[in-house]
């Protein structure tokens, strides 16, 4: 892509770089990312893209159009991404920027009309492509791919922050082995574990575990159990001289197998086992 050639004063960048990573702070590239895209020979404007990773066919989409100058541009994309948990870029060229047609409505009242241009006026009949819509054709499901991309910015930029979970990242893969981790636990439950619960000479006994959720310094999420290595008399109840977990309490492992990756409500689970604790734990 040949540019514009935009001019970015020299003590200007660390000021937009600073805005950048203090923006940016506990959010997750994931499941995609904004950018602020530099004046090219097509507009004198910064402009908002945003990249869908899952997107096939055209990940990056063309929101609109930005100010003259980069700080003015950035600190309205982070305006505009006030409900976001998704990351803000500053980028000198994207990778492609033409959808080759595949954008253009062909049907309905709004035949002829470009999907940016409809997200702008009327993002329900956005919504209604992405889900309704029967693509048949290869040129039909890039159409509604973009459609979907659409929709999922238009459900990021309007969801409150409130009703979303911040997403972190799963570590590593299932079966590998983690060390030295450091976590902070964040919910303790405590839980029969059925399999082992025994009836002897009339009394009931229990082995009562410790399901921990806890975070490591990136906000990443791990869930572990604590089994019971001695049994109860009562139900959820550890026995004597179990050490009982609380929340905010400081976690040191050596070594952790992953389990499983679990992602529940936009939040992303590690599940490990076979943990061995530092001596000191």
């Amino acid at each position: 892509m040949s540019h514009y050639s935009p001019y970015i004063p020299d003590e200007l960048l660390p000021i937009i770089h600073g805005k950048l990573h203090d923006f940016n702070q506990r959010r997750f590239p994931d499941k995609g990312y904004y950018i602020v895209l530099y004046p090219t020979n097509k507009s004198l404007y910064y402009t908002l893209w945003f990249y869908n990773p899952d997107a096939e066919h055209h990940p990056f989409i063309y929101l609109y159009n930005l100010e003259l100058d980069a700080l003015s541009s950035v600190r309205k994309a982070m305006r505009t991404m006030a409900n976001s948990l998704l990351p803000l870029e500053l980028k000198e060229e994207i990778d492609s920027t033409s959808y080759q047609g595949d954008d253009i409505v062909l049907f309905g009242k709004y035949r002829g009309h470009h999907l940016q241009s409809i997200y702008q006026i009327d993002p329900r009949y956005i919504n209604w492509i992405a889900d309704k819509y029967e693509a048949k054709t290869k040129s039909e499901r890039r159409f509604k791919e973009l459609a979907r991309t659409y929709n999922k910015v238009f459900l990021d930029l309007q969801t409150k922050k409130k009703y979303k979970s911040i997403a972190g990242h799963f570590a590593g893969r299932p079966g590998e082995k983690l060390e030295n981790l450091e976590l902070t636990i964040t919910k303790v439950r405590i839980e029969d574990d059925f399999y082992k619960t025994d009836l002897v000479d009339g009394v009931e006994y229990f082995y009562v575990d410790q399901l921990l959720t806890a975070t490591d310094s990136a906000g990443n999420y791990f869930l572990l159990t604590v089994k019971a290595k001695d049994r109860s008399l009562t139900s959820k109840t550890l026995s004597p001289g179990t050490h009982s977990y609380q929340k905010n309490e400081k976690l040191s492992i050596a070594s952790a197998k992953i389990l499983k990756h679990i992602e529940s409500h936009n939040t992303k689970y590690t599940k490990i086992g076979y943990i061995k604790f530092t001596e000191n734990q």
